[in-house]
C-alpha cells in the first residue's frame, strides 16, 4: 500500500547536530538533478529582494529567508520527525513498514519517501513562484510524472494493492496518479454529514486524513480489495466515522454533532 501525503507549512527544525541535506542518499535517485537546480533556485529566491514574499515566509519568523539562501547546509532528520501541524500530529510513533509505504510530495524535492529519507526545515509550497523556475508545482509536474509507472508497479506487487491519496488539489497536480491494473487509487474525501445533507471539511480534513494514515502504519494487515478495506476501517472507527468508497473517492464521513 501507498499512502500520499501533502507537506506541512510548519515544520521542527532538527537537531543543529544533525547532518545536513544529502541529495545522493534520498529515494528515486531520477530526481538528483532536478533537485540540485531547485535547491539552487530556492536559494537564489531567498536572496532577492522579495524572498519573504516568494517563499510565503509570515513577517514573524523572518529567520526563514536566511535559512533557506543555505537550506542545503541546514540540519536534515526523518521527515515525520520534520513535518509538523495538524496532519502529522495525528502519526504519533507510527511509521511506514514493509506493506505500508509513504510518499509526501514536496516542492523543494519533490518527493520524499518518508521511511529512509532525511529532509531539512525548508520553507517553499506548491504555489511559491522559484528564481527562473516559475511556480514549484508546474515546474515539478514534469519531472515526477515519469516516476508513476515504477510506483504503481511496486503497488501492483502488493498485498495491499491501493494508493491512498491524502495530497490536497495542489500537491496533486504537481504528480497525478490515476488507476491502473492492478491498482486502486483512492482520493480520501473527508466529509461531514449533519440533517441528511454532506459538505466539505477544510480544516479537519487534515486531522482524519493523519488518523487514516495512523491506524493504516500501525496496523499492517493485507488489504487486497475495497470489501476488506472498507470492513478494516469501519472496524477500527466504529463510532466514529463512516466509510464509502465512491467511484474513485475514499469518503470518510464525519456524522458527530
Amino acid at each position: 500500500m501507498l499512502i500520499l501525503l501533502p507537506p506541512s507549512e510548519t515544520k521542527t527544525r532538527p537537531e543543529a547536530s544533525a547532518p545536513p541535506l544529502a541529495l545522493d542518499e534520498l529515494a528515486h535517485p531520477p530526481l538528483q538533478v532536478p533537485r540540485e537546480r531547485m535547491l539552487r533556485a530556492a536559494r537564489a529566491t531567498a536572496r532577492g529582494r522579495t524572498a519573504a514574499e516568494d517563499l510565503g515566509v509570515p513577517a514573524s519568523a523572518p529567520e526563514l529567508v536566511e535559512r533557506m539562501a543555505s537550506v542545503d547546509e541546514e540540519p536534515a532528520a526523518a521527515p515525520l520527525s520534520v513535518y509538523s501541524g495538524v496532519l502529522f500530529d495525528q502519526l504519533g510513533d507510527a511509521r511506514p513498514g514493509p506493506d505500508r509505504r509513504v510518499l509526501v510530495q514536496s516542492a523543494l524535492l519533490g518527493l520524499v519517501d518518508a521511511g529512509i529519507d532525511r529532509i531539512p526545515a525548508y520553507r517553499l509550497s506548491a504555489g511559491s513562484r522559484v528564481h527562473r523556475l516559475g511556480k514549484a508545482a508546474s515546474w515539478w509536474r514534469a519531472h515526477l510524472s515519469p516516476l508513476v509507472p515504477g510506483i504503481l508497479e511496486e503497488v501492483t506487487a502488493s498485498p495491499s494493492p491501493f494508493v491512498l491519496d491524502c495530497r490536497s488539489g495542489s500537491y496533486r497536480t504537481m504528480m497525478p496518479v490515476k488507476t491502473r491494473a492492478g491498482v486502486h487509487v483512492l482520493e480520501v474525501a473527508p466529509v461531514k454529514e449533519a440533517g441528511g445533507k454532506r459538505t466539505v471539511i477544510s480544516h479537519d480534513a487534515k486531522r482524519f486524513r493523519g488518523l487514516l494514515t495512523r491506524v493504516l502504519l500501525e496496523d499492517p494487515r493485507p488489504l487486497p480489495d475495497e470489501a476488506t478495506l472498507i470492513a478494516f476501517l469501519e472496524e477500527v472507527f466504529a463510532g466514529q466515522l463512516g466509510i464509502e468508497i465512491e467511484g474513485s473517492r475514499l469518503v470518510l464521513v464525519d456524522r458527530s454533532e
